[in-house]
């Protein structure tokens, strides 16, 4: 099946979000849309796949006029749409998620849902895709990367001849990245014609057969993935020349002073859940200390400890020498514990309020009893200019921000109370290499200024880029201390992982 779209046209008010843009997808083939945050991507897909209405354009489906009122109705014709952000509901069954809007084709003669039938189905969705996810599961209890292999289940279970998956593997980790590439891989054989949206070159370059560039909404040209290095990529991508590396040069090591810089946190034979186990760190002012680990290998648990989100099952806390014990993630803000968690949406801002409300949430300034808006209006400005956030204004809401200036608003937010200690998750999940080189700019920066960072990222490159020191985490427990990072190496750190 064939879907062609010509001269694409949307905007929201006054923010062109597409502007001209032309694409073909084929049967049997992968083809990838790249760029930067709020080139277009995802708002291409969105149109594709019937979540939005294109202002101009002409959209075909083999040959037919093709204008989806819905992403039901596109599903009906056989387009199916995984969305970046996760839209599961955790109050309801693996099952029920998968079969969310389809739930009758299990009912029986009385009209009762035969659960083992429907159930036997959404496991062998979720086989198909090498996820290790029971549907007996407990939905609340899943991670970030579990949720999203359910979401591709539910786009697979209606059976569609073109899957749309936008940053769909950034909430995953390295093994189930593999196992998504390998689905792709297989259904590309199958002869379905799939759209796929990332920011990581690495698998845009092992699956697609063709890309498409976009920048600031506009059609920059489609090309053989054979035929295109990853350098050219990113020129037309961001329209300049990246340096090598995107991570910032560390500071010159300098032992003396290292031993001289106060510690801000220090963690002594912390348990939490049965999550952590016996864990002893401490991270220096100044310092980037990386976690590495699978997911569920401790990380979150210490960030929610850390954060008052979790009680301490023994074990204690120091904060800058003092004792620490967070009663709740208010207290641990106030204290300058700033934290930025996995998922932005759900948990780190409030999509409906403006980008001004959200990056002043976590302390907004205040004229006596009055909420003091031209302060916060500086406050807010000055976070945008620092962190490059692409924004029509202050005021506007963050639904119309792309997921990477949607994570930049979460960076700020965090960075306006002027933290002694930052808590990274996945800093830079769902942000374009610019963006990225920005924001690992700014943390290197503000950790030069003497910030504590501890950074938690299932980017392998990015923890050993950006760490001056490296634990890693298996099974609730450190299984190694690098104390050079920038002596490590992906191999080294995997082994220890695994």
């Amino acid at each position: 099946m064939t879907l062609t779209a010509s001269n694409l046209h949307k905007s929201y008010g006054q923010t062109r979000a597409v502007h001209g843009v032309s694409i073909e997808l084929r049967p049997g083939t992968v083809h990838a849309i790249v760029g930067e945050n709020g080139a277009g991507k995802s708002t291409t897909l969105r149109m594709l796949a019937g979540a939005e209405r294109p202002d101009a354009g002409e959209m075909t489906l083999n040959g037919a006029r093709y204008a989806p009122p819905s992403v039901i109705g596109a599903a009906t014709l056989g387009v199916s749409l995984v969305y970046q952000e996760i839209t599961i509901n955790r109050s309801l069954s693996v099952a029920e998620n998968i079969f969310i809007d389809r739930l009758r084709m299990f009912a029986g003669r009385l009209g009762f849902i035969d659960r083992r039938r429907m159930e036997s189905a959404a496991q062998a969705i979720l086989e198909r895709i090498g996820a290790q996810i029971s549907v007996s599961s407990d939905t609340g209890r899943l991670n970030l990367g579990e949720l999203k292999c359910i979401e591709i289940a539910r786009a697979l279970s209606t059976s569609p001849k073109i899957l749309l998956l936008d940053e769909s593997t950034a909430y995953l980790d390295h093994r189930e990245v593999q196992a998504v590439l390998r689905v792709i891989s297989e259904l590309r054989g199958q002869g379905m014609t799939i759209a796929f949206v990332s920011h990581h070159l690495d698998e845009v370059l092992a699956v697609a057969d063709e890309l498409t560039i976009l920048k600031d909404g506009q059609f920059v040209g489609t090309f053989r993935t054979s035929e295109i290095a990853p350098r050219e990529i990113h020129h037309r991508m961001v329209g300049r020349e990246l340096a090598k590396s995107i991570y910032p040069p560390r500071p010159a090591k300098d032992p003396g002073r290292t031993a001289r810089d106060p510690v801000v946190l220090e963690i002594s034979d912390v348990a939490v859940g049965r999550e952590l186990n016996n864990i002893s760190l401490d991270v220096r002012a100044g310092e980037i200390l990386g976690l590495a680990g699978l997911k569920g290998a401790g990380a979150e648990a210490l960030f929610a400890a850390i954060c008052g989100d979790l009680p301490l099952r023994h074990g204690s806390m120091k904060l800058v020498g003092g004792s620490y014990a967070p009663s709740s993630p208010t207290f641990a803000w106030r204290q300058g514990v700033a934290h930025l968690p996995g998922d932005r949406n759900n948990e780190g801002l409030i999509a409906e309020f403006s980008v001004l409300d959200n990056l002043v949430m976590a302390r907004p300034p205040h004229h006596g009893p009055v909420f003091d808006r031209a302060a916060a209006a500086a406050i807010a400005g000055d976070l945008i200019a620092q962190i490059g956030i692409k924004a029509q204004s202050v005021d506007a809401s963050c639904r119309s921000l792309s997921g990477g200036n949607l994570q930049k608003v979460v960076i700020g937010k965090c960075l306006a109370i002027q933290p002694r200690l930052l808590l990274l998750n996945n800093p830079t999940r769902g942000v374009d290499i610019g963006a990225r080189a920005e924001i690992y700019r700014i943390i290197r920066q503000k950790a030069a200024q003497g910030l504590a960072i501890i950074l938690s990222s299932e980017d392998m490159p990015e923890l050993i880029g950006m760490s001056d020191r490296l634990l890693v985490l298996r099974q609730g427990y450190v299984t190694h201390r690098i104390e050079t990072a920038a002596d490590a190496t992906e191999h080294d750190i995997i082994g220890h992982m695994a």
